[in-house]
């Protein structure tokens, strides 16, 4: 959405609050100038929280400079993030077109009515215009990466120096009944032309050196063919890099050895599988479109071929019982034990049930309390079981558990939770984990200490 401001000749500033601690100071010096507006994306969880915080701060020093609010949170939610005092607009869905005529019609003191896609309160009552059709993706603006210090997000993973990502696609046409893309792309899928990939990707490693590259999508794997197109000309132009990529159990369970060994050959260093549970009945029952035995079979498929397996996993979902959750862990076991190309399982996030989802409605049906107000998403993150019609007694088991788990993937001390995960898979030992509650009351104390010294 900056790039197609700065194309436009607008002057932007990006502010990522986890690389610039004093942002307060820089906000403050921007609205000295009195920007058209200041923008907010989030997510539903703690980015609403800073989101709200960075709100306050800018209505308390320009209160009136107009605070647009987008991502996906504003996009299932427009009503009531408007509702909000502080909050004066929404952008609903994807915002590089949506952006750059609203700031036409905020320069020009022109109303929003004619704006796709936006939101605005007129005499204290909210308007929802019309949604905006999604962009072709060839068609928006190359990405401006002089809006930040690319330097800051290049890393060293996947056993290369520079690692860095790219989206080449949006959206995914799959049912999966936890996905936020079920109403905020509508299960549509969309691809940059495979030259504009490849025009993107030279761009990269021609000025920063990157070195491996994961590609930050819905679902990169949709199209086969393009997929087997971009891994020919990684080899054909002789480009020499690592790639890692999310992709479906059911699409690697029926690819050939043949198209396996293509993605080897052209870089392919990991792939992070969607595996979510390890009950077949939940997985029927969350629409992902697979068995607990593919998922074996695609470990076997993948360590053969050399392609290390990061594994994705929930805990928390709705129909879920105990013996639902030990098939989970025992199939985490099972992944991990004497599979030399393993990566790390990633969370298992506790289920948290987004607006406009299936499973949302599930859960209403079960009784979910919903937030009835944008600061009341604030604490709805992956780390907390938010099911408020389970005993509160079973939402901790589960919250220690997840805890447990993610601690095996910690090296310092992933052999302690190793064992006290052995104990309760093989002899159904369950030890209290006492160390988040220890972490939580750090994390508490140092929210406070940071209230007192920037208030």
């Amino acid at each position: 959405m900056g790039s197609a401001l700065s194309r436009q000749g607008y002057t932007v500033t990006l502010i990522d609050e986890l690389l610039c601690p004093d942002w307060r100071n820089r906000v403050a010096e921007i609205l000295k100038d009195r920007p058209l507006c200041v923008g907010v994306s989030a997510m539903t969880g703690m980015q609403i929280e800073y989101g709200l915080r960075f709100t306050s701060f800018v209505k308390s020093n320009a209160p009136e400079v107009p605070v647009v609010w987008g991502g996906v949170h504003a996009s299932l939610f427009p009503r009531q993030t408007l509702e909000h005092e502080a909050v004066d607009c929404v952008v609903v869905g994807e915002g590089e077109e949506t952006a750059v005529e609203m700031l036409q019609c905020l320069e020009k003191c022109r109303g929003l009515d004619d704006v796709q896609g936006v939101g605005f309160k007129h005499n204290g009552r909210v308007h929802l215009n019309p949604e905006r059709p999604s962009p072709d993706l060839d068609s928006l603006p190359r990405i401006d990466y002089s809006l930040i210090d690319v330097h800051s997000y290049i890393g060293n993973r996947f056993g290369a120096k520079r690692s860095f990502e790219l989206c080449t696609s949006r959206g995914c046409p799959h049912a999966c009944g936890f996905c936020y893309n079920a109403r905020f792309t509508r299960r549509t899928w969309r691809s940059m032309s495979v030259d504009r990939i490849f025009s993107c990707l030279n761009d990269l490693i021609t000025r920063y050196g990157v070195d491996a590259v994961t590609w930050r999508e819905d679902n990169f794997f949709v199209d086969s063919r393009r997929v087997e197109e971009i891994a020919r000309r990684i080899i054909r132009e002789n480009i020499h890099i690592r790639w890692h990529a999310d992709c479906r159990i059911d699409y690697v369970d029926r690819y050939d050895d043949a198209f396996l060994s293509l993605l080897k050959a052209s870089g392919c260093h990991t792939l992070t599988l969607g595996a979510e549970s390890g009950s077949d009945r939940i997985l029927d029952r969350i629409c992902k479109g697979i068995i607990r035995e593919q998922t074996l079979a695609v470990r076997e498929k993948l360590s053969h071929h050399g392609i290390y397996q990061n594994y994705h996993f929930m805990l928390g979902l709705p129909g879920e019982d105990r013996r639902d959750v030990m098939q989970t862990l025992t199939l985490i076991d099972s992944l991990r034990r004497g599979n030399r190309f393993f990566g790390r399982i990633c969370g298992p996030s506790l289920f948290t049930p987004y607006p406009g989802t299936d499973l949302y409605a599930q859960c209403l049906a079960m009784g979910l309390v919903v937030p009835d107000s944008l600061e009341g998403w604030r604490k709805m993150d992956w780390y907390s079981c938010h099911l408020s019609w389970m005993p509160r007694k079973q939402r901790k088991w589960l919250e220690d558990l997840a805890w447990t788990l993610m601690g095996m993937e910690i090296k310092w001390i992933g052999a302690y939770f190793a064992i006290r995960f052995r104990l309760f898979i093989q002899r159904n030992v369950w030890i209290p984990c006492f160390e988040r509650a220890v972490f939580e009351w750090m994390i508490t104390l140092w929210q406070r200490l940071r209230r007192v010294v920037s208030p």
